[in-house]
């Protein structure tokens, strides 16, 4: 069934539910039909008895309105809890300890004015008035209750016995009863509320109640049996109702707390990722640094020359890359670029280290990469930082060649190797050796960014001299040429420029041809 028409039919059949017990009820009391089944018990016992039955309920339903009113912050709860309280916990037991006719005037009045105060807190609660706020009900009550009080004290003349005993209180009664329970089931189709709807079907069954009794008058052996039976019906049935919105506020706390949790869960994953993202980012800058603090006095030891351009050139790219990182931009996936100028200014940068060891380049001519060339440079500026940190002076080889779809660049270094454990540990985050130092992140964030390129990264330890070799795999590109159909001989004319095949001698270092290649190291 569409959820339109859904509560139109639930509603339907809680009327016709509750008109049939209703009638049900009046006709049997109506034909003498309880008799049998209380045909031994006093039938002004039974009364009493359903008239403490009721009583309860109605306490229990004020209990829940208070806490419904609250979870809800709905005000018309906060002005129908004392409306039952008085009329529950004071009006009904008042009622079944002295039934009318068997109190004196003073005490009928008494009684009358607490149900009166019980009547205006039900009308009020309709359209409760804001100003009041949550302890206006409550206040009403009271005063309502200090009235009852000082009837007690007031002389049973004829003309307070005509007001007790007259028919307009209970034509007022019944008014006020239908009103409300008309405004309550208002505001249940208003808001589709099925437990405000019952709410306002156990009000109009109470005003049903009062009618009957107006109808039936007094002198009916049942009457007062069947006006019990059906208040304390309509009484279950606002229980019934106060039950199920207390029930569906709970409901809506608990979603709330757990979206609220959720969103604390979320923040918190957020600031996670961003300590990690500060940290990751302060290690890239510190490796970055490092590489241009050494170089700085080889900038001005020489005024002019290749290696000076070289060294400038050098340092402008990787003051270019640590801008990047500053500005975090994002990494570009559909690009491509030749490999062996980024290769070529990384050696540089190491040459200028103070205590780096002779690094050699061996780059095949033409190699192109699909992405981009930070990714590289990043990866292997972490590689070379851990050779200085694990293997310091020793003899670094980087080489880079083609393998089928694949460009393998490798730095390879000289020292004592990978320690004796599963490889794959060394590439979690934080995983470091406290005797080298470092922080952790530099393998863990080399693999993550060649994965973000569609390669790999892993480590071995090397044999015939020991070492390790970390190699590096990254989509192979076509030479710009070839991906636009061109001839093999526009090759050159299109690749971007390669670094300086000879660097300058310097009083520091020397950079020399080795297989196509460089190598640097102290002069």
């Amino acid at each position: 069934m569409p959820s339109a028409a859904r509560f139109p039919a639930r509603l339907a059949i809680d009327v016709l539910v509750v008109a049939v017990l209703c009638v049900a009820v009046g006709v049997l009391a109506a034909r003498g039909l309880l008799t049998g089944p209380v045909a031994k018990a006093d039938p002004a016992l039974a009364t009493v008895t359903l008239t403490v039955i009721a009583a309860t309920l109605g306490a229990a339903a004020a209990i829940l309105a208070v806490v419904a009113g609250r979870l809800l912050e709905d005000l018309r709860m906060a002005w129908l809890a004392p409306a039952l309280v008085l009329y529950c916990v004071v009006v009904l037991p008042w009622s079944a300890a002295s039934p009318a006719g068997t109190t004196d005037v003073p005490h009928r009045l008494a009684r009358l004015v607490a149900y009166a105060t019980a009547l205006i807190l039900l009308v009020v609660s309709i359209r409760p008035p804001a100003r009041a706020g949550w302890w206006g009900g409550w206040v009403v009550a009271a005063l309502g209750a200090i009235a009852t009080v000082a009837a007690l004290t007031v002389p049973g003349t004829e003309a307070v016995r005509v007001v007790v005993d007259g028919s307009i209180p209970t034509l007022v009664v019944l008014a006020g009863w239908v009103a409300v329970a008309a405004g309550f089931v208002v505001d249940a189709l208003h808001r589709r509320s099925q437990p405000r709807a019952r709410l306002g079907i156990g009000l109009v069954v109470i005003a049903a109640a009062q009618l009957y009794r107006l109808l039936a008058g007094s002198t009916h052996p049942m009457a007062g049996l069947a006006f019990g039976a059906l208040r304390m019906i309509g009484l279950a049935i606002v229980l019934l109702g106060l039950a199920q919105l207390t029930t569906a506020a709970l409901n809506t706390v608990h979603r709330r707390e757990q979206m609220q949790r959720d969103e604390l869960e979320t923040a918190a994953r957020h600031m996670e990722r961003a300590a990690e993202h500060a940290a990751e980012r302060d290690h890239e800058l510190r490796n970055g640094l490092a590489g241009l603090a050494g170089i700085t006095h080889l900038l001005g030891a020489e005024a002019t020359g290749e290696g000076h351009d070289r060294l400038k050139l050098a340092v402008l790219s990787e003051l270019g890359r640590l801008h990047r990182i500053l500005d975090g931009e994002e990494l570009a996936a559909d690009g491509s670029y030749t490999v062996e100028p980024v290769l070529a200014n990384l050696v540089t940068l190491r040459a200028g280290t103070v205590g780096a060891g002779v690094t050699t380049l061996d780059v095949e001519p033409g190699l192109r990469v699909q992405g981009d060339s930070a990714v590289l440079s990043q990866v292997v500026t972490n590689l070379l930082a851990n050779c200085d940190r694990h293997a310091p002076a020793a003899p670094v080889t980087v080489t880079a060649r083609r393998d089928g779809a694949t460009v393998v660049v490798e730095v390879r270094d000289e020292g004592p190797g990978l320690p004796p454990l599963d490889t794959e540990l060394l590439f979690r985050r934080g995983v470091r050796d406290d005797g080298a130092g470092g922080t952790g992140l530099g393998l863990h964030i080399s693999r993550r960014l060649a994965e973000h390129d569609g390669g790999s990264l892993t480590l071995t330890t090397a044999t015939a001299p020991t070492g390790t070799i970390a190699r590096l795999r990254l989509g192979a590109a076509s030479p710009p040429s070839l991906r636009r159909g061109g001839d093999a001989d526009r090759v050159a004319e299109e690749t971007p420029d390669r670094a300086p095949s000879q660097g300058a001698q310097t009083s520091a270092f020397r950079m020399r041809p080795v297989r196509r290649g460089y190598e640097s190291g102290p002069a």
